[in-house]
């Protein structure tokens, strides 16, 4: 059975993707390289649809991405982005700590 979802470790992209409106599942970590550097692995739904005039699909959404035509609003991508960021260092700092999953 084919993943339902898609994992990213590309913060930018994740950004990105929450500022246009899709939702995130939840964020792993994983502890990698020599000096033990927490990445983290976003986790969207693979079929996540925006309901918006276009019906943006995630596929297209990363395309736009990985074309750079991409268009979001900058205060709330750099918010998210920071977000972002501060969920990885905080898992890393709390490992008992979760985002997006049931407890």
């Amino acid at each position: 059975m084919e993943n339902e979802n898609f994992l990213t470790r590309d913060l930018y992209l994740a950004s990105a993707l929450v500022t246009l409106g899709f939702p995130m599942l939840n964020v792993d970590l994983q502890i990698e390289g020599n000096n033990s550097r927490a990445i983290g692995y976003f986790n969207f739904e693979k079929e996540g649809v925006l309901n918006d005039e276009k019906r943006t699909t995630l596929k297209d959404a990363m395309s736009e991405y990985n074309q750079g035509r991409i268009l979001v609003e900058p205060r709330m991508y750099m918010n998210n982005l920071q977000s972002l960021k501060s969920t990885v260092v905080n898992m890393q700092k709390n490992p008992m700590s979760t985002f997006g999953e049931d407890k």
